[in-house]
């Protein structure tokens, strides 16, 4: 009796939710640089906060597929504390509906989760068994997220990420870099410590771990260096004007979290540990100079 394919030797048909995003236009790029076989339907093919959109999936109307993944959701942090409802539905229950749709026709379900699960009390990095505790709508609706994928598909495949930039839409970066171009005085907060992450880098993050077949889980990925939102924003700024060479004068001034008040609280301290992810094989990303040069160089601020 010959023995069934493992995942790696079979070529994935991806079903790609979010590809219009930030993370979702680079994953989409990877996976295709794979000649991985990928369909990334719109939001207004294929809602997946609609469980009759979902039928699709289930019914192998489309597909069918080895992975399903995730990359929309709701992030408008401050705004989900006084929108609760929006981001609970498209963060908690729609990765649930997924996760089921994903089993019913045999795909693995790959969701992407926050480091802001966790509450940022902690000194040391979260690992993936540290308990969670959600300080806003946001960080609930995204734990709920994770927990009711894990309860409709046991190989669901969840990877937390954190302080994500990329390209493709706005972030951190994108906005320090526009305010310096225009002259802005900027305070930037100094007391509030995470791991910027490339969405090039998780990008190929996923696809090492389709390729891997690790297993079913939750892991952490995120970049490898830690810094506070100022010394990201000086990176940024610094990189950017040594790049094109511009005389600007940097205007940049650190502030501690009650300066800059919210109205989401953010964890103060959100380092997650990698070392699960390594330890089943998937490479860890570059250092944070060196994606945040490449980011510079394909950001486009004309």
């Amino acid at each position: 009796m010959s023995e069934s394919p493992t995942l790696q030797s079979i070529q994935p048909k991806i079903l790609l939710l979010g590809s219009q995003g930030m993370l979702g236009t680079d994953l989409l790029a990877a996976c295709l640089a794979r000649n991985w076989n990928v369909d990334s339907p719109w939001s207004n093919d294929l809602d997946i906060t609609n469980p009759q959109h979902l039928e699709k999936i289930r019914g192998r109307n489309i597909g069918p597929y080895t992975h399903i993944i995730n990359c929309a959701a709701y992030t408008a942090v401050d705004k989900a504390e006084s929108d609760a409802m929006a981001a609970m539905r498209l963060n908690a229950v729609a990765p649930g509906l997924l996760a089921f749709a994903a089993r019913e026709s045999g795909a693995k379900y790959i969701h992407i989760s926050t480091d802001f699960v966790f509450d940022g009390f902690s000194q040391t990095p979260y690992s993936e068994t540290d308990p969670p505790n959600p300080l806003g709508v946001y960080g609930k609706s995204k734990l709920q997220g994770e927990q009711n994928a894990i309860k409709e598909n046991d190989q669901t495949l969840i990877f937390r990420t954190s302080w994500l930039y990329g390209s493709n839409g706005n972030c951190f970066p994108k906005t320090m870099v526009t305010h310096f171009l225009k002259g802005t005085d900027l305070k930037v907060v100094d007391d509030q410590r995470g791991c910027p992450t490339s969405t090039v880098d998780l990008s190929q993050s996923i696809c090492q771990a389709i390729e891997l077949a690790i297993p079913a889980g939750v892991y952490h990925a995120t970049g490898p260096d830690t810094a506070t939102w100022f010394q990201f924003a000086q990176l940024a700024i610094s990189t950017y004007k040594e790049m094109h060479q511009l005389p600007n004068e940097i205007k940049l001034a650190p502030c501690t979290t009650a300066d800059y008040p919210t109205p989401a609280k953010r964890p103060q301290y959100s380092v997650l540990s990698n070392a699960k992810l390594e330890a089943a094989g998937v490479s860890t990303h570059r250092p944070f100079p060196e994606s945040l040069l490449e980011y510079t160089g394909r950001l486009n601020l004309s």
